[in-house]
């Protein structure tokens, strides 16, 4: 098959971030004509409304589709040329599975992305592979404290996917080497895997290969990996509220960070979420530094990192950074957040804090790394070994063009 067009199916409102993320100007000088159909409003109409990117792009010059419905949808599927290649940036799940049914019908190729593997917490780990009796005794267990949405999801993973008549997609874009075990993607005889890494680690390879100079020079400083929890919209997409609320949670925050600052001499710096507009909300950070679209570099040049949870971490093993992950008595209610900083903790071999009451922290200990955790988490979740050392797309392009 020969490929002339990429098209590339997204379930969060488009902006300049993954404009750069998902390679489009990669894609477009190796030939390929390209579209961007943003299908939020119609997975998350909810989301969709309070999502507000602060890094907008024109929708006009980027050739992105807003999708608000979809017969209009469903409509465009069935017109796209046998030429082309769909390439979902969302895993299949019960809001997503009415579009890969639409792509069977259509047969059109797609490929699908699950690059960015994170570490699996342990109450949620899929069952797909287990026997019937577990799958029931797993799915009623989860019944017990669930809303609507986590009751849909439990369902639907509950269903082995060879039920659900999925056509399997020609190329699953992979990262680390968990990335199979983790999602396990429909995988079919002509599909291939390609092997890349996680989109961070371009931005790593960009660090290699360019003279980048340092946020802050001359300055010893903790780096706080912002979540922007109190207004994340991921929770609207669950239909719960936040954990945690911002008259509790952010000076919660500024205390812990001045514990650290005055036990360490590190003043702490913010790496405020991509997504987060704190020019909109109060100083919640009493002065500090909050800084938007400088993550990796703040990360790189830090002596310390402070997390939650992130995908950021990602930074903090290809740097070689020593990571403290912190709880609080919100997050701690909230099962999902609390597995996650447990999973992620415990790849790094790490305990965690809970900031919410007395703590006391042996630095002598929380300043050290374990090599060998660092090097399993990046073989598992970031790049497995001996694959290119090429940015992500280009590794694509090639795998591509080769059919």
């Amino acid at each position: 098959m020969i490929y002339r067009k990429v098209i590339y199916f997204i379930a969060s409102p488009f902006c300049r971030r993954d404009y750069d993320r998902f390679g489009v100007d990669i894609v477009k000088d190796n030939g390929f004509d390209i579209e961007v159909w943003d299908l939020t409003p119609i997975l998350d109409e909810e989301a969709y409304k309070v999502t507000k990117v602060p890094d907008p792009v024109d929708y006009e010059y980027t050739n992105c589709r807003l999708f608000l419905n979809k017969v209009n949808l469903y409509k465009q599927i069935r017109e796209i040329d046998s030429n082309s290649l769909v390439i979902t940036m969302f895993g299949i799940d019960y809001k997503t599975y009415f579009i890969y049914k639409e792509l069977l019908k259509s047969d059109i190729s797609y490929a699908l992305f699950h690059a960015n593997t994170i570490p699996l917490h342990t109450n949620t780990r899929s069952s797909y592979s287990t026997g019937y009796k577990n799958r029931l005794f797993l799915l009623f267990n989860k019944i017990k404290t669930i809303n609507i949405y986590k009751f849909r999801k439990v369902i639907f993973e509950s269903i082995s996917k060879h039920l659900l008549k999925i056509q399997p997609p020609a190329f699953i874009l992979a990262g680390g080497s968990k990335t199979i075990d983790n999602y396990k993607p429909p995988i079919g005889e002509k599909t291939k895997i390609i092997w890349g890494h996680t989109l961070d680690y371009d931005l790593y390879l960009d660090d290699l290969r360019r003279s980048s100079t340092s946020v802050f020079k001359n300055k010893e400083y903790a780096v706080f990996i912002d979540g922007y929890w109190p207004f994340y919209t991921d929770y609207v997409r669950m239909k719960v509220r936040s954990p945690v609320s911002p008259e509790q949670y952010y000076p919660l925050l500024c205390k812990f960070f001045s514990d650290v600052e005055k036990e360490t001499g590190f003043e702490v710096i913010i790496a405020a979420h991509p997504r987060s507009n704190y020019n909109e909300h109060p100083d919640y950070f009493s002065g500090r530094k909050a800084i938007r679209g400088k993550t990796r570099e703040l990360i790189r040049d830090s002596k310390l990192v402070l997390m939650h949870y992130s995908t950021s971490l990602n930074f903090a093993v290809l740097y070689n950074k020593p990571v403290i992950f912190f709880t609080t008595d919100q997050m701690e209610r909230f099962n999902m957040d609390a597995n996650y900083i447990r999973s992620y903790s415990s790849e790094l071999n790490k305990n965690f804090i809970n900031i919410s009451g007395n703590y006391k922290i042996d630095w002598q200990e929380e300043l050290k790394i374990d090599d060998k955790s660092y090097d399993d988490y990046r073989e598992k979740y970031i790049k497995r070994r001996n694959t290119k050392e090429k940015y992500f797309w280009e590794i694509v392009v090639d795998e591509v063009k080769k059919l």
